[in-house]
């Protein structure tokens, strides 16, 4: 594996000889339209939408499948401090009674199939078995826990019955979770086929994937927005950022994603190439595994947090865009948004005194981080590890394969990301990745000593938004105070683009490429 420095190389090299990357000639399909090339660092391995939710799967589920309503991002960005919600399979998604939401679906969608898109397809997506409590799919027990059960009206109307009172239910139709998919097709496939294959309404449809290496989509042309401006779509994956940007430069490709900060500048140097900088809705932290004997005293847990040096990581990753929350919040959370609140700070000599004060007896703790899944990751778990050993702690640094293998056991402290599906704080953090539902306490990485589990339950069932804004700042009170988590940096991703296509990177991770956002300039 080449380090940052040769990686670095290899991109000046790439940069310092254009000549010999001569454009090729675009790629049309028979019917006149263009194939769209993407270079992705990585590719989910399932296409099941409850198993995607991550910044590799996100972009073959959000081209594959629709979801009841959608987030205008576009709208948005161009009135910062709003959320557009616009109808999608969803004419609307209304509340008729307080545990009672209508959903009045858009007549004469055609599936990937070749079947209709009906009330079925809806209580397949959000079916006990996808979103119950014994669901295989993790996301889709935590992210439709409040949903007691869905019922059939008839062919283009469902009530969805919530067990509490649900203040954010159109944010959850528009976010992560709810694609839906083809019932027919997965109660005849099977799940496990499924994951390979499968079936939605989205504007391109499945035709091939070869895992680690390539997934193909061809045009939906039935799409009811209208044909989708490329005939094709083709994820190719290119582990290396260096043969990535190479092949934007030369015409191979004609989107890159995982841009190296550094490289921004250069790469937008050339005429027919843009560099999109998208400040994610997502964050990567340090989560302690309090199950292990050395991380179960908090006040050891608080001396690791204050021992990071955050502004020189967040920099050394991120260059001069680093920002650093304050805690699980975002500016789009509005009125629950405290810019000026207080969170772990970098002060070795607090570290130390919180080091002695714990008892810690010199165990070592191992930080286990996947170095490449990450952008950044490598160079941050080094950083890290140093600043430790720097206060006295004996710390293992254990580099894994890939995000999954570095949730399993026999670590202190992993890194992990989490993400805000929507302008909400019940989006992520708090509760998605921290809640009694969320991996960290199934997994028994953290078992809250106080009231955390009541007061975010609480946090869940309240309408009234005073007291939402207290409950959840409460909630950040004791995640400081027991310390489970540390927040690193939010992410930016920068992707190339070439100037002939006509797409935007949205702050989440999603691949949107429906007619009325995606289009080819000279086509």
């Amino acid at each position: 594996m080449p380090t940052r420095r040769q990686t670095l190389t290899y991109l000046a090299a790439a940069f310092g000889a254009p000549a010999a990357l001569m454009a090729p000639a675009r790629v049309f399909a028979q019917d006149g339209r263009p194939v769209l090339r993407v270079a992705v660092q990585a590719l989910n391995a399932s296409l099941e939408p409850f198993e995607s939710a991550n910044n590799v799967g996100l972009r073959a589920v959000d081209a594959l499948f629709d979801r009841p309503l959608r987030r205008n991002f576009v709208e948005e960005a161009a009135n910062p401090g709003t959320t557009v919600i616009d109808p999608q399979l969803a004419l609307s998604v209304e509340q008729i009674e307080p545990l009672i939401w209508e959903m009045r679906l858009r007549p004469d969608v055609i599936l990937h199939d070749g079947r209709t898109f009906s009330a079925d397809d809806v209580l397949a997506t959000l079916s006990p078995a996808r979103v119950g409590p014994d669901s295989p799919y993790a996301d889709g027990r935590v992210l439709f826990s409040f949903l007691d059960r869905v019922e059939k009206i008839d062919d283009l109307t469902v009530h969805l019955h919530t067990v509490q009172e649900d203040v954010v239910l159109p944010h959850r139709m528009a976010g992560y979770g709810p694609w839906i998919v083809s019932g027919a097709a997965l109660d005849e496939m099977g799940a496990d086929a499924f994951r390979l294959s499968p079936v939605g309404s989205g504007p391109y449809k499945m035709n091939s994937f070869e895992r680690d290496a390539r997934l193909v989509l061809d045009s939906h042309d039935e799409y009811w927005m209208g044909q989708p401006a490329a005939a094709q779509v083709i994820f190719t994956v290119v582990p290396e950022v260096s043969t990535r940007i190479a092949g934007l430069i030369s015409g191979e490709y004609d989107i890159v994603t995982n841009v190296l900060p550094d490289q921004v500048s250069q790469l937008a140097s050339y005429d027919d190439i843009e560099v999109q900088s998208a400040a994610m809705d997502l964050l990567h932290i340090l989560t302690f595994d309090t199950s292990r004997p050395v991380m179960q005293n908090k006040l050891l847990r608080q001396a690791l947090a204050t021992a990071i040096d955050y502004d020189a990581i967040g920099q050394a990753v991120w260059g001069e865009n680093y920002q650093r929350p304050r805690n699980f919040q975002i500016p789009s959370f509005g009125p629950f948004y405290d810019p000026e609140r207080a969170y772990f700070q970098y002060d070795p000599e607090a570290a130390r005194a919180l080091l002695v004060q714990s008892g810690y007896d010199g165990a070592e703790i191992v930080l286990r981080v996947p170095p490449t899944y990450y952008l950044g990751s490598g160079d941050m778990a080094q950083i890290v590890q140093a600043m430790w050993q720097e206060i006295g702690v004996n710390v293992r640094l254990e580099m894994s394969e890939s995000a999954l293998t570095a949730a399993e056991p026999g670590a202190d402290v992993r890194m992990v990301s989490t993400s805000f599906r929507y302008p909400d704080p019940l989006s992520g953090g708090v509760g998605v990745h921290m809640g009694p539902n969320s991996f960290v306490q199934q997994r028994g990485f953290w078992q809250p000593e106080g009231d955390y589990n009541d007061v975010l339950a609480a946090f869940e069932a309240e309408t009234e938004q005073s007291r939402r804004v207290e409950l959840f700042h409460r909630l950040l009170d004791i995640l400081e105070d027991e310390a489970p988590v540390t927040i690193l940096y939010s992410v930016n991703e920068n992707v190339g683009v070439s100037t002939e296509v006509n797409w935007t990177q949205y702050p989440l991770y999603y691949f949107d490429l429906r007619p009325d956002v995606f289009s080819f300039r000279s086509v």
